[in-house]
C-alpha cells in the first residue's frame, strides 16, 4: 500500500446570504481543503473539505444543498456515499446533498466531505463556486468565497520540475541591453547605418497626405504614452519624421534612422501603421528626459503570415470593454491584426442584438435565480452581480471596440458560435417562447432554437446536454440570420464592411438530434438526408446560401470542413474534400498527440482547405505555463509558456512536438508516418492564431498573467520571417543554433518589452517565471529565467517575499525551501515553488 501524506490549508470563507433581489447580510464561516499525495508526491484523487460550521444554523437545518463547480467529473468518495451524495446537474455544476448516514450535533465545529475527482494536477482543477442552498423552495444562498486563490499554503514539493526549470535556465545567459534590437517582433531585415538621429518634442511629423490618419493616430499615441506633443505638417521640405508614400506590397514598410532625419516608406495605410509601430517602440525604449537618441539603422519589414489572429473568449468569464480595448493595443503594438471575439457559448451570449433583449438580459446573467438566468459556470457563483459570469456589450460599445479595433488596423470577425456551445443562445430564446406564448404565439416561435419534443441524449465534453441548435428549425435560420443583419449594421455605423463571421463548428458530440420529431419529419422530406450525422452538412449548407447573401464569408473551426462518419464500427470526424470548394476558412486546433489528429492542420491544407493553425499544442495561451501544482490554467492538451509558440514551425511543427499533454517526452519517430504539408498546401496555410480560453479566469486568476508573454512570442512567429535554424537537418546544429535564437528572444522579451509594458501600461500584469532549484554536490542552487529577476527564499512555513533572504549563491543547510522570483522594476513575484533539500 502506498504511503500517504496529508496536506491541509485553512482558508477563511465570508458567507453571504441573499434572495432572488440579491439582499445580503453577512456572516462567517471557515473551511479546509485536505489534499492526499502518494509516495511519489502525486495528488491523489481524494480531497477531503471540511467545513468549520462556526455554530451556524444553516448546516443543521435539511435538505440543504451545497453547489459547486468542477469540470472534473467529481464524485463523493466510495468511503463517503453513506453520508453525502452527489448529482451532476448540467455543465460544471454538480450539487451535495446530506443522506440518512449524516449527523451534525450542536458540538460539532466541523465535518469533512471526500471528494473524488480525476486527474487533478494544479490549482485551477479544484470544485471552485461553492454555494449553499438551505431550502430549495426559496431562492436563499450563501456564496462561500476562497479567499487564498494561489493556494501557497499547500505545500507540494516539485523536485523534478526545480530541475528542469534549473537546467532550461542555465541556457539563458544575459545579454547587454544595448547589444539586442528594441524591436519585436523582428523585422525581416535590419542594417545598422552611421549617425544617430535626436526625437524630442520638436521633431516634426512631414506626412503625405495620404497618411494623415496613422500620422495623428502615432502623434495621439506618443502623446499619451510618454506627454510629448508632436507637430504634423505636409510641407515635405521639412527635417523630421518623413512619411512618404511608396509602391511597396500591402503591410510592408521601410524605415531609415540617420543623422538628417526619419524615413518610413509604405504603399498602404497598414504599412505605414505598422512602421510607425516600429518607430514608437524603438523611441520609447531609448527615450529619456524627453528624448530618445536613435542610433541609424534602415529597417525592411513586411509580414510573413496576412492572419495574424489572436482569439478571445469573453464568455465562459467575461472581459469588461476596457479590457477589451487594451487588448487591441497591445495587439496593434505587436503587428496582431485579426481578433477572433468570441462572444456566445453555452455560459453566456455577451453582446447585445436588437429586437432580441432577451439574449442580454437573460443570456448575459448568471447566477442563482430559479427562471431569470442562466446557472452559475467556472466558479462565478450564485450573486447574479458577479462581473465575471455576468456581463455584456451594449451595441455602441461594440461600435466603440469596432471603431477602435479599425484605427490599429485591426479586423474583427465575430464569431456565432453554433450548432453546438449554443446553450445561452437557446435558453434565451426558451425565456423568450415562455414570456410571449400567451399572448402572441407567432412571436414566441420565430426564433426558437430547439424542439421542445426533442428526447435526443447526448453530453458534450463540458458536460452539458441541451447545447445544439437544432438544424430542422426554420426558427433557427431565423434566427442566425437575424444576428447576421444586426451584425452587418454595427460594421456599417463603425465604417466598417463586415467580410467574414466565424461559425464555430466544433464539439457537437454523438446523440444530437437523433431523436427529435421535428428533425425526422425534415429527413422524411429529404431522402439524401439518411441520418443525424448528416445534418451536419447540411446545417452548413443552408449557413453558406446565407452568408452568400451578405457577400460573407464563412470561418469556423475544423470541424465545418468535415462530418461524422463510421469508420469500422465508430464514429469518426472525416475530412469532406467537396466542402473545399465553399471556401471556408478553417482555424485547425486539434492536434493533440495520440488522438490521430497530430496532422489534420496539413491534411485539410493539402485537400486544398484554405487553414488557419490555431493547434492547442502550442499556441492556446489557456494552457498552464508548466506543470507545477501552482500554476492556474488547463493542461488537456499540454502545457504552453512563451517559449512554445516561439519554437512553433508553421511548416513543420513535428520538428518541436517535443512534449504530450502529460508532458512526457514524445520520441521523434511517432512523427515519421504522419502527413507533412505539400508545397501546395504551405500555400494554403494563411496564417497562425493564439487563443485564450477563459474557463479559469476568474477574479482569482489573470487574463494578463495567462496571455503575457506568450502573446509576444506568438507575434514574433507571425510576422517576422522564418528563422534559419527551423531549416538545420543536423539535429545538434539545430539544437545550437536553436538556443542562441531563444536566448537572444530571451534578452528581448525581459530586457526591453516587459520593462516597456511595465512603464507604458503598469496595470498588464504579467506572468513572472518560476525560479529554478537543483540539488547537486551537496548544495542547492537556484536560478532564474532572466538576469533582471531576483530570487528569495524561506526555509521554515512562510511564504517568500522580497523581504525574505535573497538568494546569492549555493545554499547547504537541509530544510524544506520556498522559492519566488521577483522582478524588482514590475514589483512582482512568480509563483512559488518547493524543494526538500534532505
Amino acid at each position: 500500500m502506498k504511503a500517504l501524506k496529508k496536506i491541509s490549508v485553512s482558508l477563511f470563507v465570508s458567507l453571504l446570504i441573499g434572495c432572488g433581489i440579491q439582499n445580503k447580510k453577512t456572516t462567517s464561516l471557515s473551511y479546509q481543503i485536505h489534499i492526499e499525495l502518494d509516495s511519489t508526491n502525486q495528488i491523489l484523487p481524494v480531497s477531503l473539505f471540511e467545513l468549520e460550521t462556526g455554530g451556524n444554523h444553516v448546516l443543521f437545518q435539511k435538505p440543504w444543498r451545497i453547489y459547486f463547480n468542477s469540470y472534473k467529473k467529481p464524485g463523493i468518495s466510495p468511503a463517503d456515499t453513506a453520508r453525502f451524495g452527489m448529482v451532476h446537474v448540467n455543465g460544471d455544476m454538480h450539487y451535495i446533498y446530506p443522506k440518512k448516514g449524516f449527523t451534525l450535533n450542536a458540538s460539532d465545529s466541523s465535518f469533512i466531505i471526500a471528494i473524488d475527482q480525476q486527474y487533478l494536477k494544479n490549482i485551477s482543477d479544484f470544485p471552485v463556486g461553492f454555494y449553499l442552498i438551505p431550502d430549495t423552495t426559496q431562492e436563499v444562498f450563501y456564496t462561500i468565497s476562497n479567499s487564498d486563490p494561489n493556494f501557497e499554503n499547500i505545500t507540494i514539493t516539485e523536485n523534478k520540475l526545480a530541475e528542469e526549470l534549473f537546467d532550461r535556465n542555465t541556457e539563458i545567459t544575459n545579454i547587454d541591453e544595448k547589444d539586442v534590437l528594441p524591436l519585436l517582433p523582428t523585422p525581416q531585415s535590419v542594417k545598422p547605418t552611421e549617425g544617430e538621429y535626436v526625437f524630442s518634442r520638436s521633431t516634426l511629423l512631414v506626412i503625405d497626405k495620404k497618411y494623415q490618419q496613422e500620422a495623428l493616430f502615432f502623434a495621439a499615441e506618443i502623446k499619451k504614452l510618454t506627454g510629448l506633443d508632436l507637430q504634423i505638417t505636409q510641407d515635405l521640405q521639412k527635417e523630421g519624421i518623413k512619411l512618404l508614400n511608396w509602391a511597396l506590397d500591402e503591410e510592408a514598410y521601410q524605415l531609415k534612422i540617420n543623422g538628417q532625419g526619419i524615413e518610413i516608406n509604405a504603399g498602404s495605410s497598414a504599412g505605414m501603421f505598422y512602421g510607425l509601430q516600429s518607430l514608437k517602440n524603438i523611441i520609447l525604449h531609448r527615450l529619456k528626459d524627453n528624448k530618445a537618441i536613435l542610433h541609424g539603422l534602415e529597417i525592411e519589414d513586411k509580414p510573413r503570415f496576412q492572419h495574424r489572429a489572436f482569439m478571445i473568449d469573453v464568455v465562459r468569464n467575461f472581459h469588461a470593454k476596457d479590457k477589451v480595448l487594451q487588448v487591441l493595443d497591445i495587439m496593434a503594438n505587436y503587428k496582431i491584426n485579426t481578433l477572433h471575439f468570441h462572444f456566445n457559448d453555452d455560459e453566456g451570449w455577451r453582446l447585445e442584438i436588437k429586437d432580441l433583449p432577451e439574449l442580454t438580459g437573460f443570456g448575459a446573467k448568471r447566477g442563482y435565480t430559479t427562471n431569470t438566468s442562466l446557472p452559475p459556470s467556472f466558479g462565478s457563483g450564485p450573486d447574479i452581480d458577479n462581473t465575471f459570469g455576468t456581463g455584456y456589450y451594449t451595441r455602441q460599445d461594440f461600435i466603440d471596440i469596432l471603431k477602435y479595433a479599425k484605427e490599429r488596423h485591426i479586423t474583427i470577425i465575430p464569431e456565432i458560435e453554433t450548432p453546438g456551445h449554443a446553450r445561452a443562445a437557446i435558453k434565451s430564446m426558451e425565456y423568450r417562447f415562455d414570456k410571449y406564448i400567451q399572448s402572441d404565439p407567432a412571436k414566441a416561435n420565430e426564433y426558437l432554437l430547439h424542439d421542445r419534443d426533442d428526447a435526443s441524449i447526448y453530453r458534450t465534453v463540458q458536460g452539458w446536454n441541451d447545447n445544439a441548435l437544432n438544424v430542422s428549425l426554420p426558427s433557427t435560420y431565423n434566427f442566425i440570420e437575424h444576428v447576421i443583419k444586426d451584425l452587418i449594421s454595427m460594421y456599417q455605423e463603425a465604417g466598417i464592411n463586415l467580410k467574414t463571421i466565424h461559425m464555430g463548428g466544433d464539439e457537437v458530440p454523438a446523440g444530437v438530434w437523433e431523436r427529435s420529431p421535428a428533425v425526422q419529419q425534415l429527413m422524411e422530406q429529404n431522402p439524401q438526408i439518411a441520418s443525424a450525422d448528416d445534418l451536419w452538412v447540411y446545417f452548413f449548407d443552408k449557413m453558406n446560401q446565407i452568408f452568400k447573401k451578405y457577400n460573407i464569408r464563412m470561418h469556423g473551426w475544423e470541424e465545418i470542413g468535415m462530418k461524422r462518419t463510421d469508420v469500422n464500427g465508430k464514429k469518426k470526424m472525416q475530412i469532406v474534400p467537396e466542402l473545399k470548394e465553399n471556401n471556408y476558412l478553417l482555424d485547425v486546433w486539434n492536434n493533440v498527440y495520440g488522438t490521430g489528429a497530430e496532422d489534420l492542420a496539413y491534411r485539410l491544407a493539402n485537400q486544398g482547405f484554405q487553414v488557419v493553425l490555431s493547434t492547442v499544442t502550442h499556441l492556446y495561451l489557456d494552457m498552464a505555463a508548466n506543470s507545477s501544482f501552482y500554476e492556474p490554467g488547463m493542461f488537456w492538451g499540454g502545457y504552453v509558456d512563451e517559449e512554445k509558440p516561439f519554437y512553433f514551425i508553421p511548416e513543420n511543427y513535428f520538428k518541436t512536438f517535443y512534449y504530450d499533454d502529460m508532458n512526457n517526452p514524445i520520441p521523434p519517430a511517432s512523427f515519421k508516418d504522419k502527413v507533412k504539408p505539400t508545397p501546395q498546401g504551405l500555400q494554403n496555410i494563411n496564417g497562425l492564431q493564439a487563443a485564450m480560453w477563459s474557463e479559469t479566469l476568474t477574479e482569482k486568476e489573470s487574463f494578463d498573467y495567462m496571455v503575457f508573454s506568450k502573446l509576444i512570442a506568438f507575434a514574433e512567429r507571425a510576422w517576422s520571417p522564418s528563422p534559419g535554424w527551423t531549416k538545420i537537418e543536423n539535429v545538434n546544429k539545430f539544437e545550437s543554433a536553436y538556443k542562441n535564437a531563444w536566448n537572444y528572444f530571451n534578452n528581448q522579451l525581459y530586457h526591453v518589452e516587459l520593462n516597456k509594458l511595465t512603464k507604458y501600461y503598469p496595470n498588464i500584469t504579467y506572468r513572472i517565471p518560476n525560479p529554478g532549484v537543483k540539488i547537486k554536490d551537496g548544495s542547492l542552487y537556484a536560478n532564474s529565467g532572466n538576469s533582471n529577476l531576483e530570487i528569495y527564499y524561506t526555509v521554515d512555513s512562510n511564504v517568500p517575499t522580497n523581504k525574505s533572504m535573497k538568494y546569492t549563491g549555493p545554499l547547504t543547510k537541509k530544510g524544506l525551501y520556498r522559492f519566488k522570483a521577483y522582478d524588482p522594476i514590475a514589483q512582482r513575484y512568480s509563483r512559488m515553488i518547493v524543494v526538500d533539500f534532505k
